[in-house]
């Protein structure tokens, strides 16, 4: 498989891109949380599941999402940069949200008065 860079010629196909990467990325992580949830739904029905099939399905997604941001990185630029933004708004979100949880449960139960 020989990778060779996609040339953009318009601001146009670079949206697009950015925009398929971005939506991209929550489709398809979104297809592995199932997919993840399903299988490890069925080792939950044996009385002690196995260590080693467990945590290859957890660490699964995350060497999917690797290996596709390089290869992505290396031959459609836009779509990668798409899949990032994605990563860095959950990322944040996730900050924002674990801060405000932390203000709500360890005030002194003057924050809302």
């Amino acid at each position: 498989m020989r990778l060779t860079r996609k040339t953009y010629t318009t601001r146009r196909e670079k949206v697009i891109d950015f925009v398929i990467g971005f939506f991209g990325w929550f489709i398809v992580n979104g297809v592995l949380y199932a997919c993840s949830i399903a299988v490890l739904s069925q080792f939950a029905s044996e009385s002690i599941p196995e260590p080693l099939p467990v945590l290859f399905l957890v660490a699964l997604p995350l060497l999917i999402n690797i290996a596709a941001l390089i290869l992505l990185g290396l031959t459609r630029r836009w779509i990668a940069l798409g899949a990032l933004a994605a990563f860095a708004l959950l990322l944040i979100g996730t900050l924002l949200l674990g801060l405000i949880v932390y203000a709500v449960c360890f005030s002194d139960g003057n924050m809302f008065r």
